[in-house]
């Protein structure tokens, strides 16, 4: 009897991934232009992304509506305002937002 519930149940529901957004974007050298790695990029406390070798970086399953966008430079480099970004994004929306940083 118990299994028969859980099949009806259908068990914990996901919502599609079309009730998101995603955010992606690439941390950069402000001077030169070359990839960041290593920066640590969140939104909202809860979704952390970190740069690869080539700088870039992705974020989805953000939930729609307003977001904060915070940026932590690895030693040596700094993000200019905190948060370094805001905004609101809608469903499916992708959003891009680069990061430039300045050398300390």
């Amino acid at each position: 009897m118990v299994a028969a519930c859980v099949a009806g149940c259908g068990g914990p529901q996901i919502p599609p991934a079309q009730n998101y957004g995603t955010i992606t974007g690439r941390a950069f050298d402000s001077s030169s232009n070359q990839p960041v790695a290593g920066v640590v990029v969140t939104v909202d406390t809860i979704l952390i992304a970190t740069t690869g070798s080539d700088g870039s970086y992705k974020i989805p399953n953000i939930p729609l509506g307003s977001y904060s966008l915070f940026a932590t430079a690895p030693q040596g480099y700094q993000v200019g305002a905190l948060p370094y970004a805001s905004g609101s994004i809608a469903a499916g929306q992708t959003i891009p937002i680069d990061i430039p940083l300045t050398k300390q």
